[in-house]
């Protein structure tokens, strides 16, 4: 987990960056991460992106394009299926349930 955060804002951080980081092949990375949480590594990378992405926009002065630009989402549409995804509901329509308690 603590190699996926330190590279949050990093776009280019995926699958073999992590391995990498791990210091083991893509192929043991899949294998143990599988087995310890049943995501793939790529999902566990998004996984901890779109918590970080949630916790973000509980700040109703970041905007969707804001947080996700700062996690290396450059493109607002897929951060927002990926966000929808992981929590069934659009990051606007998250950041409008927090504004709304």
């Amino acid at each position: 987990v603590k190699a996926v955060e330190d590279n949050l804002t990093e776009p280019d951080f995926d699958v073999t960056a992590l391995a990498d980081a791990m210091n083991m092949s893509r192929s043991t990375l899949t294998r143990k991460l599988k087995a310890i949480t049943g995501r793939t590594p790529l999902d566990f990378i998004r996984n901890i992106k779109m918590k970080h992405a949630r916790h973000m926009l509980e700040d109703k002065d970041k905007s969707v394009t804001e947080v996700a630009a700062t996690l290396g989402y450059f493109n607002r549409k897929y951060f927002t299926t990926c966000f929808k995804e992981e929590f069934g509901m659009t990051p606007s329509e998250f950041q409008k349930s927090q504004h709304e308690e």
